[in-house]
Formats: C-alpha cells, sequence, structure tokens
C-alpha cells in the first residue's frame, strides 16, 4: 500500500517567497559586482615565462626540458663543470611552482604529491629541497655549485643567470617554459 502525504505550506509562504526574491537579485548584483572587483590572474596571450636559473660562474648554458625533467625528479645529472644539478623548488601549490610542475614535469599538484610518495615507497631518492623565498633561492643558486632553480625574468637579478632552455630565453617566442596561470 503506498501511502501519500502532501506537504502543506504555512499561509505566509507565498510572501515569504515574495520578499525573498529581491533580497536574492540583491545577494546577486553584490556578488557580480565583487567579482568585477576582484584581481583578475593573468589572461591568455599573458602566459608566465619562467627563466630557468643557475650561478653566473656556472658553464652551463642550456637544458633541454627532458634534463630539466630529469633535475626536477632527482635524477643524477651534472653541469658542464662536473657538478651535481641540484634541484631548487618553489613551496608546494604556489602558482609558479603549480606552474612549473604542469609544464616541465608534466603533473598537476596531487600528481606531483603521488609521484614522490610512490618514489619514498620504493626507496628512491627524495623531492628537491624548497626554497621559501626568492631572495633565499636566488642567493643560493648563486652560491651552491650546481644550483638550478626557476623565477619569473622580471626576477633575475645580477646574483642569478637565466639559461636557454631547448635552445630558447624566456623572451624568445616558443619558449618552453610557460604557463598559462
Amino acid at each position: 500500500m503506498i501511502c501519500r502525504t502532501s506537504v502543506r505550506r504555512s499561509p505566509g509562504h507565498s510572501e515569504m517567497k515574495r520578499r525573498a526574491l529581491p533580497l536574492l537579485a540583491v545577494a546577486g548584483a553584490v556578488a557580480s559586482a565583487l567579482l568585477a572587483l576582484a584581481p583578475r590572474p593573468v589572461r591568455a596571450g599573458n602566459d608566465v615565462s619562467l627563466a630557468v636559473i643557475v650561478s653566473p660562474s656556472s658553464n652551463l648554458t642550456n637544458i633541454s626540458v627532458a634534463d630539466l625533467r630529469r633535475v626536477f625528479q632527482s635524477e643524477r645529472l651534472t653541469d658542464p663543470d662536473g657538478n651535481r644539478l641540484i634541484a631548487l623548488n618553489h613551496p608546494p601549490k604556489t602558482v609558479d611552482r603549480v606552474g612549473f610542475d604542469e609544464v616541465v614535469m608534466g603533473m598537476d599538484p596531487e600528481r606531483v604529491g603521488q609521484f614522490w610518495i610512490d618514489r619514498k615507497i620504493r626507496g628512491g631518492s627524495g623531492p628537491p629541497r624548497t626554497v621559501e623565498s626568492l631572495a633565499t633561492l636566488r642567493r643560493v643558486v648563486e652560491k651552491l655549485p650546481g644550483a638550478i632553480g626557476y623565477i619569473r625574468p622580471g626576477q633575475l637579478s645580477n646574483e642569478v643567470r637565466a639559461i636557454r632552455v631547448d635552445g630558447k630565453l624566456p623572451e624568445d617566442p616558443g619558449y618552453p617554459v610557460r604557463y598559462k596561470p
């Protein structure tokens, strides 16, 4: 046997509905205005390039994207001076780290985390060192032989030098270490 019940509405239901609609409209207008005023991320056509950096004294002038990936996967590679390349990363989930991981590593933040957990379980090497600040990153790259990192071209200083990736510098068309935020 099927028992049916009907929903009874209070006598004031229509009145509440009538009053709520204008409030919802105002809330929607306020939300739209706030979204219009919010800072916007860089849009297509304004891709962000990341300069791969080394010490000015390094003889490394070019690296392939494949070798850059291998370095940031903690594989043993050396520079022309015989120094082991030591990858230095931005903190996880920062905009440039996510962009770098997507372009160079081919992974989103979740997959990167899974990659390093799997590597640890299998007894492999650990992830690159994370450097919390831009100033520290530049100082470490300048002073530590074999250190390699990445920053935006506008953040370059005389402490570090950008190298070519697949034969191109960040300002060149077709530079491969470029992402859309």
